[in-house]
């Protein structure tokens, strides 16, 4: 069996933890200035990309704040009203004013939890909470996409999102994000001058070299800014790499009409008013593919399809995005669609896949509360997905109710359920190997209104699905010699080595990145999310704590449901490297 670079290293520098197991678990570095450390992706050289989130000392810029505002006002009247009798307020505004969130953690944890309540609004300024990194056998160090130097403090604006989301075999990284916050004055007249926060695009690919080398993938259509986004890449064999995503491509008519309406700059900026119409469905966006030869220079780009044909009176944003992409040029993910028997337009996308032009259905959605993605793609055109079914709960709200995973096999034209913890449990896929080998999460607990999910291990044609937490040594009930929960595998290598993120107990710390002591001065603990590596262990044997009945699972044929750890925006921009 091959051993993976960066799995070599590991062991080597790394303690790993064995006892009796059919894997050795490594904990991979964490980022040191955030709580979260994720995988985003893995290749088979073992080289990691992910993320980081629930950053400590986010700068804030209070240069621009109003602090006699309603809003503000109102706010910090909240919190303090929310403080129990034997809590009391360690900062007012004025202090906040005069610096104080630079080192009162209740002060910092406010503003931040201010910023977030007025992300819609152009006032103030824009945080976002999350950081691309790569993670090596001793650090994990940030991968900085679009971000900028600030000019109020002596760090990057934090204003941009991160999405590092494929690594080639050959260490080319592919990811996507949005640019960079900046200040501008709008001057309306008869009223006083006003800094509003601005920006010249939504999102763009990006493909970065081992070198250092950055190509942005711009969008095929970018009127008003466009939007592109890279989920995949993969190199082919002449030394060409196929990178896939999504790209605006038109803009819709209703768009349009209400840009026309609203955005003449008369009682806010252009650039204001059209952010905040991109803030929902603005453009026509199709899963789209772009061809880059060996230097990354792009020699060719094309839209993939759509799954739907537009009528005369539909005027809305129609919608189709690639997941991932495999060396036989197949792209997979999901397309808004008709039902067939009545031209009635799906409310939900469906799963499918991108070839020679056209999407293709994988499974056809029995009724209108259903959709489905597919996610993943190996290089025997195994397709792996998810469908699920929204529901509406007791006070309104709409949730998933149902989730089931499913592979399909395009040669063959069979389409599979995947088995799950317990009949109902809600499944994610993540990734597939070319072994046929299936990794993602699944719901353990039945009829609990805080759903817990635990990683699985699956093998294509089988009939059970291995939870990978049975494969490790017991966990500690005190979180000492063991005390990892497997919570989502993100990939599983050709040579069988599992990649995930795991929960693990440390001590709480807050916003400024202190550690949080309770009131009698004990320290404060709290489960944070880790990286780890799953190596298989020749001759292991499972670990006699494992209650037999929670080995295996039966394949359950009515498994639905929809939800996924932690509810990152990445959910479904998962993707594998072929």
């Amino acid at each position: 069996m091959k051993k993976t670079i960066l799995a070599a290293s590991l062991l080597s520098v790394l303690s790993s933890t064995a006892f009796a197991a059919t894997y050795q678990l490594t904990e991979l570095p964490r980022h040191e200035n955030s709580k979260n450390t994720f995988i985003s992706d893995v290749n088979e050289s073992g080289e990691v990309i992910g993320a980081a989130s629930s950053l400590f000392n986010t700068a804030i810029d209070i240069s621009y704040l109003d602090f006699e505002s309603s809003e503000l006002e109102s706010l910090y009247s909240r919190y303090v009203s929310s403080l129990t009798s034997n809590e009391e307020a360690t900062f007012t505004l004025e202090d906040i004013k005069n610096g104080a969130a630079n080192t009162n953690a209740d002060a910092h944890a406010f503003m931040i939890g201010a910023l977030a309540a007025y992300s819609g609004n152009a006032d103030y300024q824009k945080i976002n909470d999350r950081i691309g990194l790569i993670i090596s056998a001793n650090s994990a160090d940030e991968l900085t996409l679009f971000d900028i130097q600030a000019t109020y403090a002596d760090s990057l604006t934090r204003s941009v999102t991160n999405f590092p989301t494929a690594i080639s075999d050959d260490g080319v990284i592919a990811a996507w994000g949005s640019s960079p916050y900046r200040q501008e004055v709008f001057t309306k007249e008869g009223e006083d001058d006003k800094t509003v926060f601005v920006r010249d695009w939504t999102s763009r690919g990006l493909v970065i070299s081992p070198s250092g080398k950055r190509v942005t993938l711009e969008p095929g259509f970018d009127t008003y800014g466009g939007t592109s986004m890279v989920t995949d890449i993969v190199q082919l064999d002449s030394g060409n790499y196929i990178a896939v995503g999504s790209s605006s491509v038109s803009i819709p008519e209703n768009s349009q009409e209400s840009y026309d309406d609203n955005c003449d700059g008369i009682d806010e900026l252009v650039s204001v008013c059209s952010w905040q119409l991109q803030r929902g469905s603005f453009y026509n966006t199709e899963a789209f593919q772009w061809e880059l030869d060996n230097n990354l220079d792009v020699v060719a780009s094309q839209s993939l399809g759509l799954g739907i044909v537009r009528e005369d009176d539909e005027k809305g944003a129609f919608n189709s995005l690639a997941l991932a992409t495999n060396k036989n040029g197949i792209a997979v993910g999901y397309s808004i669609v008709r039902n067939t028997d009545d031209d009635r337009i799906y409310a939900y996308e469906q799963a499918g896949y991108f070839k020679d032009g056209e999407f293709n259905r994988i499974h056809a959605h029995e009724t209108y509360i259903q959709g489905g993605k597919a996610i993943d793609i190996n290089n025997s055109d195994i397709v792996i997905g998810n469908y699920y079914e929204q529901g509406t709960s007791f006070n309104g709200q709409l949730v998933v109710r149902k989730q089931v995973g499913f592979y399909y096999d395009i040669n063959s034209k069979t389409y599979e359920e995947i088995p799950a913890f317990f009949t109902g449990s809600k499944v994610t896929v993540r990734d597939i190997n070319d072994k046929g080998q299936v990794v993602g999460q699944g719901e353990i607990e039945k009829n609990t209104s805080s759903p817990k999910y635990e990683a699985f291990l699956y093998e294509v044609g089988a009939d059970k699905v291995t939870n990978i937490n049975d494969l490790l040594p017991c966990r500690s009930e005190d979180g000492g010699e063991f005390p990892y929960t497997i919570a989502e595998a993100t990939k599983i290598t050709d040579s069988g080595y599992i990649y995930a993120n795991a929960t693990k107990t440390v001590e709480r710390r807050d916003t400024l990145g202190q550690v949080m002591k309770d009131s009698d001065g004990d320290i404060e603990y709290e489960a944070v999310v880790v990286p780890v590596l799953l190596t298989p262990i020749a001759g292991g044997t499972i670990d006699e704590c494992t209650p037999p009945e929670a080995e295996e699972y039966e394949r359950q044929s009515a498994s639905f449901g929809f939800l996924s750890f932690l509810a990152l925006p990445l959910l479904w921009l998962r993707r594998r490297v072929s």
